[in-house]
């Protein structure tokens, strides 16, 4: 009896620790649509994923297989980068790099393995899409957590304008001072000469871009997950230990955060 039931629990033995290493298959589909925004007073094209800005928050566990399904339903293609992951060079998501854009009307699936943990983004890389709407958070909780936290608040940051992005990339093109003027923090040319640095100053138009080259755009606004910079998160008990993950998701602006309540 022992004898034939040897290979039976040898079959059984190899089942367990297989379905011990299987991946958990974690799906998405992504809607990528035009929409209209009114963000900062004025109404402004943009794009939505699944009908929001930011993009859905993407959660997945070390050790997952991730499978993506992104349905592109504007008039122009798109494409979707994962920012930051380790992954096989054909879902990276580039076009005309390392993937094929995603046509209209087109669905692309994009599968594979998480091997990392942490907290990234997505975004278009696609002509300006991403900063008309077009990026996303990733969450990736580790094997084992390094410390238990009791609850996790993801912090999107990005900018806002209500100026075209081609436009805005025209007026940067043109080397014009026109946002230094608009943020008040216009190029002082009496600085410039009285530190010798006229002749520099003044071949930068050759360059075609104006003489501040870090944050050089004014925006409208600033978002908070898609939501206006001055707003209050709730849902938090004294005692309780918080997770944040603080995302840059900006065009071009720097963010300084701090912490004002208390003690961290």
């Amino acid at each position: 009896m022992i004898i034939y039931l040897r290979p039976f629990l040898i079959f059984m033995l190899m089942t367990l620790v297989s379905l011990a290493h299987a991946q958990t298959r974690v799906q998405y589909n992504l809607i990528v649509k035009d929409t209209i925004v009114q963000f900062s007073g004025k109404k402004r094209h943009a794009i939505a994923v699944n009908g929001k800005i930011p993009a859905p928050a993407l959660m997945f566990n070390e050790g997952d297989h991730a499978v993506i399904h992104v349905k592109n339903e504007m008039d122009e293609e798109t494409s979707v980068h994962w920012h930051g992951l380790l992954l096989p060079n054909l879902q990276d998501g580039v076009p005309y790099v390392t993937t094929p854009p995603i046509l209209p009307g087109a669905t692309r699936t994009f599968e594979f393995p998480i091997k990392q943990a942490g907290t990234y983004w997505y975004h278009s890389h696609t002509n300006l899409q991403e900063q008309s709407g077009l990026y996303g958070s990733i969450v990736i909780h580790p094997k084992k957590e390094p410390t238990k936290a009791d609850k996790e608040l993801v912090l999107l940051l990005s900018d806002w304008t209500d100026e075209k992005p081609e436009e805005v990339l025209r007026t940067l093109k043109r080397g014009l001072e026109w946002y230094g003027i608009e943020k008040k923090q216009p190029a002082s040319w009496n600085k410039i000469i009285a530190n010798g640095g006229f002749k520099t100053a003044s071949g930068n138009p050759g360059y075609c871009m104006p003489l501040m080259d870090i944050s050089d755009v004014y925006y409208n606004t600033f978002l908070i997950n898609g939501l206006p910079q001055e707003q209050q998160l709730t849902g938090f008990q004294p005692g309780e230990k918080v997770r944040l993950r603080v995302i840059n998701g900006s065009a071009s602006s720097y963010f300084n955060v701090q912490f004002a309540g208390g003690a961290p």
